[in-house]
């Protein structure tokens, strides 16, 4: 079976946040079959080429990609690639990307079946400027461009907005939860001193992860801690505020900016660290709180992740961001810990994750849904 997977941005590229992630992993646990991926050349809000590609299809262990300059990244380009592939799923990533209008375009001239992941832009905490947002979804129900599209949810507030926005019926929303990274060796965690803590954030420098709540919680700390940040500076205007809390911070607590990571570094990081800090408003998933609990790093959370439950198994807290003293008394529990409490919470961390996210269970209900996609075509054929 062929995949073919159109999206702005993938691998070598730091600055995509989950998507690529997502992608991958899928090529990973489908890898009896074909997957193809076309993105463009360069990384998000950059003009260089990456250094690592060449011209025409770039094999990966997993899948082969094909990039494309930003002048090339379009619909005349999209159907050569469909010509040539002949896809049997096109499976995109996002409603509201730049690419989704021609694809489902070509989609229907060829009859080829599409499965869309809107990949939470559709969640109450990334769906604003609807003035903007609501026209375009009117647009492509105009022209039936989403009549017979199947789409990925991955939480039933996604599954909601499908049906409120779109229209969607049942049938045609196929619950499939991300495929998470996993760490290919294990890693050795640093002791825990009581006192102490390693804090790290680790995402795109943007509104919608939250950073600047987590650096005023840290203002209120006793006992020394270490907060080291990662990730694209995506608004700039955004990290000069965090710069400013940051200066404002008491001498108990240093915070630093550390820089982008390699997605295949990501593991190997969140295991220097005791404690993974993301506080965002919506996450439709969180490939890198999955990536840090697979590694035994537990996580303070809000309570806007599919990882909402990780209090009752031991493997870290998601509170309320309305509830910002118990943000602080939690940190401030942390720093008492010791290190034989914190390979209990390490190892609690890891076992919540490996059941929550089973591999075999959730590639089973990838390949129900291809199926039960390919068999709709027929149908209609």
């Amino acid at each position: 079976m062929k995949f073919l997977m159109i999206m702005e941005g993938f691998f070598p590229g730091k600055k995509y946040g989950g998507p690529p992630v997502s992608v991958d992993n899928f090529c990973t646990l489908m890898k009896e079959h074909e997957c193809y991926i076309v993105c463009k050349n360069h990384d998000m809000g950059d003009s260089q080429i990456y250094k690592e590609i060449h011209p025409g299809w770039n094999k990966r262990d997993n899948s082969k990609i094909k990039y494309f300059s930003d002048d090339k990244y379009n619909m005349v380009e999209f159907e050569r690639t469909i010509v040539e592939i002949k896809p049997d799923i096109l499976y995109l990533q996002g409603l509201f990307q730049n690419c989704i209008f021609p694809c489902l375009r070509l989609a229907k001239k060829y009859k080829i079946k599409v499965l869309l992941a809107p990949r939470g832009e559709l969640c109450a905490g990334a769906f604003q400027k609807k003035y903007k947002k609501v026209p375009y979804i009117m647009m492509l129900q105009a022209l039936g461009l989403s009549n017979n599209v199947h789409f990925q949810s991955t939480s039933e507030e996604e599954t909601m907005a499908l049906r409120k926005w779109l229209h969607v019926s049942k049938n045609r929303i196929h619950y499939l939860t991300n495929i998470p990274s996993l760490p290919k060796k294990s890693f050795e965690h640093k002791k825990k001193e009581i006192g102490k803590v390693n804090i790290i954030f680790l995402s795109r420098i943007h509104p919608k992860k939250n950073l600047i709540f987590a650096l005023n919680c840290l203002k209120s700390i006793k006992g020394f801690v270490q907060f080291d940040i990662y990730g694209p500076l995506e608004d700039k205007e955004y990290w000069n505020r965090c710069e400013k809390i940051i200066t404002e911070l008491p001498l108990n607590v240093k915070a630093r900016y550390c820089g982008l990571i390699d997605h295949d570094k990501v593991h190997e990081t969140f295991a220097k660290y005791d404690l993974f800090f993301f506080p965002t408003f919506s996450e439709n998933f969180g490939h890198v709180i999955a990536e840090a609990l697979f590694v035994g790093c537990p996580v303070l959370i809000s309570d806007k992740t599919p990882f909402s439950d990780v209090d009752k198994y031991g493997a870290g807290h998601a509170i309320s961001l309305n509830n910002r003293i118990c943000y602080i008394n939690e940190l401030n529990n942390f720093i008492l810990i010791d290190n034989h409490e914190m390979r209990n919470i390490s190892d609690s961390a890891k076992k919540y994750i490996r059941n929550k996210l089973n591999i075999e269970n959730i590639k089973m209900s990838y390949e129900n849904a291809i199926a039960d996609i390919l068999f709709a075509l027929k149908k209609e054929i």
